[in-house]
């Protein structure tokens, strides 16, 4: 019986404090000439974009910069501002754009990739939601990190709101894959406690979602083994104290292990139900997590090995006698973290209405991440959830 997984990330990822100085002798091969620049108006405040334009000027290559990412939440209209910006900018029957550069955190490396898929494949970026809807690969796109959390730096997926339907969408596609990822540590002790919690518990929601993924594998079981330790050792760490240079260190290893745990073993159920609450109430990703991965846990076990809970529990220094124990003490383990990083334990506290429920249900059910969710839910399943999260 065949059982394949396949195991896809950036041909180049530049990992550590200075790793940027190495990206010049990365892009010389590639010959690309005119870049556009994905970033937001904060990023460029603290410096980070200028430090990229002079590796682009001393490499001659030329670029525009878009700005007009607003909020952190990739949404179409982003991606259709910078195609307009795209095509009016320098004239591209003359001069298109050879590649893309995202400097930030995930939102802006969604929408360049968001942008770099409608830039070569045409049409509207709706079009593509789903998995392997490409027909030609995207410009290619260089992802600069600034967060330790999304993991969209070196994943092949892409998350979009629409504003219009109430959804955000997935897009996922190797052909979409960033050529090149950066993470260097100089660029992430900018971070706010906010981001910090905030992208920290993504972090945690991977690893344990991809633990117990469909399509995981003895890799990416490392993976998550290992990301899923360094976050309850580290992120108290580095969100109580954001110059704590080890703390910031081992959770950027963590986020980028965490987005090779997404790419390549699925996620499930939390990011289903989190990505419809972020595109009803535009509350931010990793709130809903913490408040919805106790309790899709709790659902999922039934499903899950006896033996992958007591890992996860061992592996958050939690000794447990039996599975059900096991799973008790991890949701007070990711409780209790989410209450020390400023994170809601309920979604009652963060607003969401219960006459919101039915909707959110509707829209988890059909996104793409509940492929890979151990359990097969039903839409009643998955209403049960929320209103145990509230």
């Amino acid at each position: 019986m065949e059982n394949i997984h396949d195991f896809r990330l950036p041909a180049i990822n530049l990992i550590g404090v200075g790793a940027l100085k190495d990206l010049p002798l990365e892009l010389i091969p590639y010959k690309l000439s005119k870049a556009l620049i994905v970033t937001d108006k904060n990023i460029i405040s603290l410096g980070h974009v200028e430090v990229v334009e002079k590796i682009l000027k001393d490499l001659s290559i030329s670029y525009d910069i878009f700005d007009g990412i607003l909020h952190p939440d990739c949404t179409i209209s982003f991606v259709e501002d910078a195609l307009t910006y795209f095509k009016k900018g320098l004239n591209i029957l003359k001069r298109d754009y050879h590649f893309i550069i995202s400097i930030g955190g995930g939102t802006n490396h969604d929408c360049a990739k968001g942008i770099a898929i409608v830039a070569t494949n045409g049409g509207d970026i709706e079009d593509y939601e789903g998995y392997k809807k490409l027909k030609k690969p995207s410009l290619p796109v260089i992802a600069i990190n600034t967060t330790s959390g999304s993991g969209s730096e070196v994943s092949d997926s892409t998350i979009v709101r629409d504003n219009s339907r109430r959804v955000k969408m997935v897009i996922t596609d190797p052909k979409m894959m960033p050529i090149i990822s950066v993470n260097d540590l100089r660029f992430m002790t900018t971070m706010p406690p906010k981001i910090t919690a905030n992208s920290g518990i993504d972090v945690l929601t991977h690893s344990i979602e991809g633990f117990v993924a469909i399509e995981a594998s003895p890799i990416t079981d490392t993976l998550a083994i290992n990301a899923l330790k360094l976050v309850f050792e580290y992120l108290r760490r580095a969100y109580k104290n954001g110059n704590d240079m080890e703390a910031r260190e081992k959770m950027m290893f963590a986020g980028v292990m965490g987005g090779m745990i997404l790419n390549n073993a699925g996620l499930g159920y939390v990011h289903s139900m989190s990505h419809q609450i972020g595109a009803l109430y535009e509350e931010m990703h990793g709130a809903c997590n913490a408040a919805l991965l106790p309790h899709v846990l709790e659902f999922n076990s039934i499903s899950i090995p006896e033996e992958r809970i007591l890992k996860i529990s061992e592996t958050m220094g939690v000794k447990a006698t039996n599975k059900q124990d096991a799973i008790n003490k991890i949701k007070n383990g990711i409780q209790n973290l989410a209450e020390d990083i400023g994170l809601p334990t309920h979604l009652s506290s963060i607003g969401i209405d219960k006459d919101d429920l039915e909707l959110l249900s509707k829209n988890a059910e059909k996104d793409i991440c509940s492929s890979t969710n151990p359990r097969r839910g039903t839409f009643v399943d998955i209403m049960n959830i929320f209103k145990a999260a509230m």
